[in-house]
């Protein structure tokens, strides 16, 4: 019985994510240059909530991962064109009540309960764009740059394990750094469409706090 309500509620987030895009070949799934037309909306459980400020600015956000990890942008769409467009953004994002709530003992504890979490945000600034390959297939790169506020009472310790959980957090012991990604998406068969992303995470910034702690830490990770 469980299980079948776990399926309903992804099939119906899905069904509503489908009803939610604009005609187009096939649904983008992934953080593209595309943007909304004004008004319009997309949601669903797997990706960012997309809404249309205007023909050329769209809000993104997860709509459950809001109340968890606060973080919202605005995506803003400088050239578009039938084989290219490209898009910028910015964006805030408050990694305290998720960061507080793995921060105890057990099952999905990440972080020690030694360790109080302070309140801390990120902003992140972005480029993107996104080529068609055909009307099926699209690529798209994407240069970061994020750095952190109000970081300065996070203690070096709390880090173990969230490099490899969550590598977009090593932000708040770092300070600041890059991201490149590069995303392939399109229409497989039928209804079914692939999608593939490669995200490098850069520090190039020296901490000496934490870099006397974690040593042997690249200054770089992957997923």
């Amino acid at each position: 019985m469980k299980n079948s309500i776990i399926l309903f509620i992804i099939l119906a987030c899905c069904t509503f994510d489908m009803a939610a895009q604009s005609d187009a070949s096939f649904r983008n799934y992934a953080h593209t240059s595309a943007v909304m037309s004004k008004g319009h909306y997309r949601y669903s459980l797997f990706s960012n909530m997309e809404y249309g400020l205007t023909d050329n600015i769209t809000m993104t956000g997860h709509p459950i991962w809001l109340f968890l990890s606060p973080s919202i942008a605005a995506k803003w769409q400088l050239l578009k064109n039938n084989n290219y467009a490209i898009s910028i953004y910015h964006g805030v994002a408050c990694p305290t009540p998720i960061l507080s709530l793995v921060a105890r003992k057990g099952t999905g504890g990440f972080i020690s309960p030694a360790f109080e979490i302070p309140f801390m945000l990120s902003l992140r600034n972005g480029i993107i764009s996104t080529l068609n390959l055909t009307s099926d297939h699209q690529i798209t790169g994407e240069l970061g740059f994020e750095f952190a506020l109000f970081n300065d009472a996070l203690e070096p310790g709390s880090s173990i394990d969230l490099p490899i959980i969550s590598p977009r957090n090593a932000i708040y012991y770092k300070n600041a750094g890059f991201n490149l990604a590069l995303g392939l998406e399109g229409k497989m068969l039928g209804k079914f469409d692939y999608y593939s992303k490669a995200e490098i995470f850069l520090f190039p910034f020296k901490d000496e706090e934490y870099e006397v702690e974690y040593s042997n830490t690249n200054s770089y990770f992957e997923r």
